[in-house]
């Protein structure tokens, strides 16, 4: 079935994009509401309408050899929800420079600002696992503390005392800069 949809698409029948729509649409929304809830409905449902959009343009990239359909169209949305987020996350940075930076502000600031975000990133693919990916999957990827115990078969207790201890470190090491 899933093999005759395909070939509607690559024909432009709107009848496999609607098959794949109805397939997919839930595992979709999912993924994509996994990486820009945080920024509203809306959002999600115009990365969702995209991505589907996207798979229809290019449906002539999707190899069977490489994978299943499902994997190609997984992809497709999660490179695409994270475009979106990089774009949101700069509209909202932005906004709020616009907003609540002094005009007074120097390019010293700047240049330390940038070198602390270098600093912490450094810090937080230093982490030891499972805080890295405890940490990555809290704060970049917006699980909950109780998934994420439940993924790996641990307490919410365990993971908040770690992601607790990864704050620290990085608290320290923005206390040291300023």
């Amino acid at each position: 079935m899933e093999k005759r949809m395909i070939k509607k698409i690559k024909r432009k029948d709107p009848k496999g994009l609607d098959y794949i729509i109805y397939t997919y649409s839930s595992k979709v929304y999912f993924l994509v509401n996994k990486i820009i809830g945080l920024y509203g409905k809306e959002e999600v449902e115009e990365c969702v309408s995209d991505v589907f959009y996207k798979v229809w343009e290019s449906i002539n990239e999707f190899d069977e050899k490489r994978g299943d359909f499902s994997k190609f169209i997984y992809m497709k949305t999660k490179y695409l929800a994270l475009d979106y987020k990089r774009r949101l996350e700069k509209s909202k940075l932005h906004n709020n420079l616009e907003k609540d930076i002094p005009n007074d502000i120097s390019a010293e600031h700047i240049v330390l600002d940038k070198e602390s975000s270098e600093e912490i990133i450094k810090v937080i693919n230093g982490f030891k696992e499972p805080d890295k990916t405890y940490f990555y999957l809290k704060y970049f990827m917006y699980y909950k503390n109780d998934d994420i115990a439940k993924k790996y078969k641990t307490t919410k207790a365990s993971v908040e005392n770690r992601l607790y201890r990864c704050r620290l470190q990085i608290k320290e090491i923005l206390e040291r800069r300023y």
